[in-house]
């Protein structure tokens, strides 16, 4: 190995130029990551809430009318309307707001 003279700093610089490259890259999607993982117990919530009222709905323990429900310091919306393409239909809706402060709405239908 004689003679190795030159290139070391040129190849220090290029190889910390990739790992900030690939830092670069590789935030944003952990940022999502930890954001979506933070909105997941206020989706399960608002999908336990639609389908416990569906179901109460089907059962005949409650009427199709649009309401604010507050669970767990949370405020959710439920909002009814028939369902456009299936006559005997209604959805349900609920609406709430995620930990971006978006508004996410989850929707299924029930037989009337």
């Amino acid at each position: 190995m004689r003679n190795c003279k030159g290139y070391v700093y040129l190849e220090l610089m290029a190889a910390f130029s990739v790992c900030i490259l690939l830092a670069l890259a590789i935030l944003p999607i952990l940022e999502e990551v930890l954001t979506q993982r933070k909105d997941i117990p206020v989706r399960t919530e608002a999908h336990h809430l639609l389908y416990e009222r569906l179901t109460a709905f089907m059962d005949g323990e409650i009427q199709a009318v649009g309401q604010e429900i507050i669970y767990k310091k949370r405020s959710f919306e439920l909002v009814w309307k028939d369902h456009g393409d299936f006559p005997g239909m209604i959805e349900g809706c609920v609406r709430y707001e995620d930990e971006t402060g978006n508004w996410e709405s989850i929707c299924d239908a029930a037989t009337k």
